[in-house]
């Protein structure tokens, strides 16, 4: 039953990512912790997160200005070992609780359309690349904080989806020996996470062909929505 779940969660967060070009861990994560530790699912996203990255880099690749993500990456990856470590020492349900309040404020602040003029870019990537590097080593969500950068400097939707899916599959491939250094990814899980990736795989191609047939403001909106609903739950849940 705890399979046929997971694979149900990541189809329906891997069709999400595909269709909007964030969500999969956002969305995942949250379900998941009621299913497995949350020290074994992250290693598990983190995984399926390079294929799923992958594809959806490989179908906006045209668009990507790689420049403009160098020093997110960089940061990101000074990040990631404190990041392993909270995951490592962290109480579980704090855990939870954390990744509560990081999905509902997240939603909350993607919905409000909240805008701050930012002059100097690459100087503030600095900061928000940090950021997101702690969260993908202790949550995989390295996304809110990347997101809510590119939304706020109004970058192009194709260059947006191209270098959220870049960023994300070279943090994560950068991870992966960082968890298995952390003893939190063993051949254990690999192999039991391969059984995931035909569901991550159709998730995600069903996805990209509904973003053309879809209005993407309309599912973003719930999408949004249902990720605040998740969040709070995660919080419940932990409590």
């Amino acid at each position: 039953m705890n399979t046929a779940l997971s694979i149900a969660i990541l189809f329906t967060g891997a069709c999400l990512q595909g269709l909007t070009g964030f969500g999969y861990s956002l969305f995942s994560l949250p379900l998941l912790a009621f299913l497995m530790p949350v020290s074994s699912a992250v290693p598990m996203l983190c995984l399926t997160s390079i294929f799923l990255n992958l594809i959806v880099f490989l179908k906006a690749r045209k668009s990507l200005d790689l420049k403009r993500i160098l020093p997110l990456l960089v940061s990101g990856v000074v990040a990631l070992p404190a990041g392993i470590w909270l995951l490592k020492t962290a109480d579980e349900s704090a855990l939870k609780i954390i990744i509560g309040v990081i999905v509902t404020l997240s939603s909350i602040i993607y919905l409000s359309g909240f805008r701050v003029v930012v002059r100097r870019e690459k100087l503030v990537m600095i900061p928000v690349g940090f950021l997101s590097g702690l969260l993908n080593g202790a949550t995989t969500f390295s996304g809110p904080p990347v997101i809510l950068f590119f939304a706020n400097q109004k970058v192009a939707r194709h260059q947006f989806r191209a270098s959220l899916a870049a960023y994300f599959l070279l943090l994560n491939i950068i991870s992966v020996p960082a968890f298995i250094a952390g003893g939190l990814l063993t051949g254990e899980t690999a192999l039991n996470t391969l059984y995931l990736f035909p569901a991550v795989v159709l998730g995600v191609l069903l996805g990209i062909k509904l973003a053309d047939a879809v209005s993407d403001e309309r599912f973003r909106f719930l999408a949004l929505i249902a990720l605040g609903v998740l969040g709070i739950f995660s919080i419940v849940s932990g409590l």
